[in-house]
């Protein structure tokens, strides 16, 4: 059977954008070891000779008519083993393996799953060898675009796709997520909120306080935990995507989505612009004094990773922590007794500027084809089914929050799970995760080293920013 690979010109360029994973779309398992190789797919004497360049999905005017799909061969039932690599690990990892499971047993077609955190590491690595997984779930888009530029990923096109599903239960804004240059190449196969602010029920009433709508609010309530003897805050920085997700949330409900892809899409706001300095002074509001306000002061925060710093407020070493949603897969995991929506909930990222509310940031998962088979193009077609998503919402761990629209939120069985699908659905101002979206010597590297400085120091605001401005300056 047929398996056609791209030419693997593109090595050099691409290690250029190759980073420490990053928030995410899901930024949500701590690094992971690789949990079933697949093993090495070689070419086989019929491949198709690699021209170093993308094919085109039109068709010349005497083949077939440019919307319909390439003729490709169909998978025979029990057909060749494919590899998926994507972030997951733990709960997350149980739960997709459920979704593959579904696959396996309704097409035939046997998976191998490696769960590999540093992705957008290790991934251009495999490719670079002439080894690539058949699909990645990747999260950042700058990530699929270096991909598509240099001709390494399939259009969806290219699989020849049925777009039947994914164009009736995915919509237009979704899907333009995962365009490039004009064509699909990866669908949003989860999503996730970035702007959910965890706290324990319990202890926020014993202050006396409600839950804030405003920062200034949220602000009053971490001077009143110090006030009594509590710390307020617990912050994994150690992983440098939580503190870009910080950034994130705050930017945006600062200087509103257009000034945000303007930031991280397009250089055309500079890291020095007056609308960063005034997102860090009122970050290092919330942080400073850090000894008072961040469980283990500014080295403990630099040197906890993001789960560690969950534990501790689960444990009560701290009351208030920021992150996604997919932090309540943790709490079940590491804390079975306490009860999600009762001993810990969260509540909305709090508004800055009434004009632009409570946006949310968000991340998620685009399945790309890095092999052409017609293997892969039945996975892909299969996870655009509501019937692969309605297994991934109702899996007993790890169930994921799908734009799917013939999914109902009515179908995850944890209520904190539909209380973020709720609030998805909801946002009237819905950005990707920015890190995500810049390039990755700016969303990884740069952003990851200038934050935890500043974490060190909060006092120093323009050296972190003007760290970044020169890596941007660099990279777009």
């Amino acid at each position: 059977m047929r398996k056609t690979k791209k030419a693997w010109r593109w090595l050099v360029p691409l290690f250029a954008v190759a980073v420490v994973a990053a928030a995410c779309g899901d930024d949500s398992t701590e690094p992971q070891p690789v949990v079933e190789a697949a093993p090495t797919t070689e070419a086989s004497d019929e491949e198709t000779p690699a021209t170093g360049e993308a094919p085109t999905a039109e068709a010349p005017a005497e083949e077939a008519p440019a919307e319909e799909a390439p003729t490709t061969e169909a998978p025979a039932a029990g057909g060749e083993e494919i590899e998926v690599m994507a972030t997951w690990g733990d709960a997350e990892q149980a739960g997709f393996l459920e979704v593959l499971d579904a696959f396996t047993e309704a097409t035939g077609i046997p998976v191998s799953y490696t769960s590999e955190r540093e992705l957008p590491t290790v991934l251009p690595t495999r490719v670079a060898g002439g080894n690539p997984p058949d699909v990645a779930l990747i999260q950042r888009p700058g990530v699929i675009q270096q991909f598509v530029d240099d001709g390494v990923a399939f259009s969806y096109a290219d699989l020849g796709v049925d777009m039947t599903d994914i164009n009736a239960h995915y919509s237009q804004s979704t899907l333009d997520l995962g365009t490039f240059n004009g064509e699909l190449y990866g669908l949003l196969t989860a999503s996730n909120s970035k702007s959910t602010f965890w706290y324990k029920p319990a202890s926020l009433e014993a202050l006396g306080h409600d839950t804030p709508d405003t920062y200034d609010e949220l602000l009053d309530i971490v001077a009143a935990y110090v006030d009594n003897g509590r710390v307020p805050l617990s912050i994994g920085g150690m992983d440098g995507w939580t503190l870009t997700d910080w950034f994130e949330n705050l930017y945006v409900r600062i200087a509103g989505p257009e000034m945000y892809n303007k930031l991280f899409v397009t250089h055309e706001v500079s890291w020095l612009d007056p609308t960063v300095v005034e997102t860090m002074e009122r970050f290092r509001d919330l942080v400073a004094p850090t000894d008072e306000r961040l469980a283990g002061g500014a080295a403990g925060t630099n040197s906890t990773g993001f789960i560690d710093a969950w534990d501790i407020v689960l444990a009560g070493d701290a009351e208030l922590y920021y992150e996604g949603g997919f932090m309540g897969n943790f709490a079940r995991e590491n804390f079975p007794d306490l009860v999600g929506g009762t001993d810990y909930s969260f509540f909305e990222f709090p508004e800055i500027d009434p004009q632009w509310g409570k946006p949310v940031v968000g991340g998620g998962d685009f399945a790309v084809g890095l092999v052409n088979s017609p293997e892969v193009r039945a996975f892909i077609e299969f996870m655009a089914t509501p019937e692969a998503n309605a297994v991934w919402a109702t899996v007993e761990a790890g169930a994921r929050i799908t734009p799917n629209q013939g999914v109902s939120a009515d179908l995850f069985g944890d209520e904190l799970t539909k209380l973020e699908a709720a609030q998805i659905k909801a946002a009237s101002i819905f950005v990707f995760d920015g890190s995500d979206l810049a390039p990755g010597a700016v969303g990884g590297d740069a952003m990851f080293t200038a934050l935890q400085d500043f974490i060190a120091d909060p006092d120093d605001i323009d050296g972190p920013l003007e760290f970044i401005e020169a890596a941007a300056a660099g990279a777009y």
